[in-house]
């Protein structure tokens, strides 16, 4: 028997898609599950399968979880043939241990449940090395013989062949693929999906602890900012899509950072929601962009933040301010967590649907309608109207971070067998 509904063990689960280091979108979505998922199932024994092992150790350390290396390489070779070799060994009736001496491989094949916090994926138009990932990523999962559920992510659309091709043979596969948003569900009802589930992003739930509010005030004190504040979040990956258009993001960050800061007549903070201290820019690595927005501008106003700050903590400097502009995904999710008006410039649906669960789709712009004058004049908007939008927010934001349980709730019927996919052989058994 499992610890889900028995005191003789705990719940095993095996995280993919998310490291506590990095990213801190998928770090705050991890957290949440770390700390957040014992109080809806009783103990549980996590294992944190991570592609920055090293950084995540510190961490996972003083979280009291595993770290299980991972990265693309090991999951490409050894991990995915051996995963292969035990699925055969299982199908022709053995037991498959002898694949199971990897660290990663006895992980997954070990857990009672897995859970995939990828946030994105199987998404038309990102390229055939990310799609790639996805399917490896996912298929590694399905071949341990342990039910995996894919929670609130956004999907789709998949009008590609080849994209469409790869979602159709690999999403029917998992217990419960949860999505999270309208237009999500509307892409999975397009493949015939039967094991789809939808809720709100996990991230809504993160607990923010008063050390984790006593830390941001402790790093804004330290920035000489001791009053009200505007904050900017940008990305390098929609910095990545707009440069293909042209567009120099640097500088319309930059003029944005100016802009709020000459009409508010207060500091902005520039903050990193993704950071890899020592490493190149990259999509994971938002620090030289930050540091190249306070080395462009001329505002003495305008401070950046390039520190590899926790989750709780950017959601608490994010929550302080007046006004979010943010080009990552979960500053978003912190802003409106917060009540924080917030305007988004993105690069795909997955910003619309969660901004539509809240009433405010209006705020959200996309990189390839992306000009000086359509972000200084919906900026100004949003600032003459930053009252009325954290009124509505009051009234909307409850029913999301509802939803956001429905993610524990997948897991839950999954260990309990009680899910509509298909999962596997081993689904809804105790083991």
């Amino acid at each position: 028997m499992t610890g889900h509904g028995s005191t003789t063990r705990p719940v095993r689960v095996a995280t993919i898609g998310a490291a506590l280091s990095a990213n801190k979108g998928a770090a705050a979505m991890l957290r949440t599950v770390l700390e957040v998922l014992p109080d809806h199932l009783g103990p549980c024994r996590f294992a944190v399968l991570t592609t920055y092992p090293d950084a995540d150790r510190p961490r996972a350390e003083e979280a009291g979880v595993r770290v299980v290396p991972l990265t693309p390489v090991q999951l490409v070779f050894p991990v995915l043939p051996l995963l292969l070799l035990g699925w055969l060994l299982r199908r022709l009736g053995g037991s498959g241990r002898l694949a199971n001496r990897h660290p990663a491989v006895a992980a997954l094949t070990g857990a009672d449940v897995i859970v995939d916090l990828a946030g994105v994926s199987f998404v038309d138009g990102r390229g055939v090395p990310i799609l790639g990932y996805n399917v490896v990523m996912t298929g590694a999962g399905l071949l341990s013989g342990t039910p995996v559920v894919k929670c609130a992510q956004a999907l789709g659309p998949f009008r590609g062949r080849l994209n469409r091709l790869a979602a159709r043979l690999v999403l029917p596969q998992v217990a419960t693929v949860v999505a999270r948003g309208e237009r999500t569900r509307e892409h999975l009802a397009d493949l015939g999906l039967t094991n789809a589930d939808e809720a709100a992003d996990l991230a809504f739930l993160l607990p923010v602890h008063d050390p984790d509010r006593d830390t941001a005030w402790a790093v804004l004190r330290a920035a000489g900012i001791d009053g009200p504040y505007a904050t900017v979040v940008p990305s390098a990956v929609v910095e990545g899509y707009a440069a293909a258009r042209g567009l120099d993001y640097p500088a319309l960050m930059t003029r944005s950072c100016e802009r709020l800061a000459a009409a508010t007549g207060h500091p902005v903070v520039v903050l990193a929601h993704s950071a890899r201290p020592g490493a190149p820019a990259s999509r994971m690595n938002d620090l030289p962009l930050v540091r190249g927005i306070g080395e462009r501008t001329t505002d003495d106003r305008v401070v950046a933040l390039a520190e590899d700050l926790e989750p709780a903590v950017l959601r608490s400097i994010i929550g302080g301010g007046e006004v979010c502009v943010t080009s990552r995904f979960h500053a978003m999710v912190a802003a409106l967590a917060e009540l924080v008006p917030v305007l988004v410039v993105g690069w795909s649906h997955k910003y619309g649907e969660v901004l539509h669960d809240v009433g405010l789709d209006e705020w959200a712009l996309t990189y390839d309608e992306l000009t000086q004058s359509a972000l200084d004049a919906r900026l100004d908007a949003l600032l003459a109207e930053r009252e009325a939008v954290a009124s509505s927010l009051r009234a909307t934001l409850p029913p999301v971070v509802d939803r956001a349980r429905r993610n524990l709730v997948a897991i839950d019927r999954v260990l309990s067998g009680t899910a509509d996919g298909p999962g596997d052989e081993r689904a809804g058994t105790s083991r």
